[in-house]
């Protein structure tokens, strides 16, 4: 009887290690944090072959190194009052701008004060990536953040900075 469960004790020990073993060879992607600066250019009249209005661009820094952009879908009919919601398409490039990194789709809700500092708030999921980001495609993402307003009358966007992350997943989980 002694020699049969020393033969389980060491099979459950030899099925523990390997399993062990499996969920760490399975490394799943850490999450993202980076911050956003931006410039407004939807005064340039820029449209996609989706019809989105190319409305911000800046650099992005920390866990990824390259260029942003925002592309505006253009709402029906345009929002009016100081909370607006609208849907964006979002890109990080290299910063060679050749080579896109992640893209993905969100809804951002922003708090207009013209003249002021104003908010912006949004959540999405990443839908295209290179090969390098190729497991964070599905993931959630949040960014943010803040923009100014220039001086003209009547005033437009002009500049901000913000964060954006991208929420990893555990091991073995995509």
């Amino acid at each position: 009887m002694k020699k049969l469960i020393t033969f389980f004790a060491l099979a459950a020990f030899l099925v523990a290690f390997i399993a062990v073993g499996l969920a760490l060879a399975k490394k799943g992607t850490p999450p993202l944090t980076c911050a956003t600066e931006y410039d407004f250019v939807g005064d340039l009249g820029i449209f996609d072959s989706e019809g989105r209005l190319f409305c911000w661009i800046g650099p992005i820094t920390g866990d990824i190194e390259g260029v942003i952009k925002w592309w505006l879908v253009l709402p029906k009919p345009p929002p009016t009052g100081q909370v607006g919601h609208a849907l964006f398409r979002w890109e990080i490039w290299d910063a060679d701008k050749e080579v896109l990194l992640l893209a993905g789709d969100e809804e951002e809700r922003t708090i207009v004060r013209h003249g002021k500092n104003s908010v912006w708030r949004a959540n999405g999921i990443v839908t295209e990536a290179s090969a390098e980001f190729k497991d964070y495609i599905g993931s959630q993402m949040h960014d943010g953040g803040n923009f100014t307003w220039t001086d003209d009358d009547p005033p437009a966007p002009k500049e901000g900075s913000g964060t954006l992350r991208i929420a990893g997943s555990a091991a073995g989980s995509k």
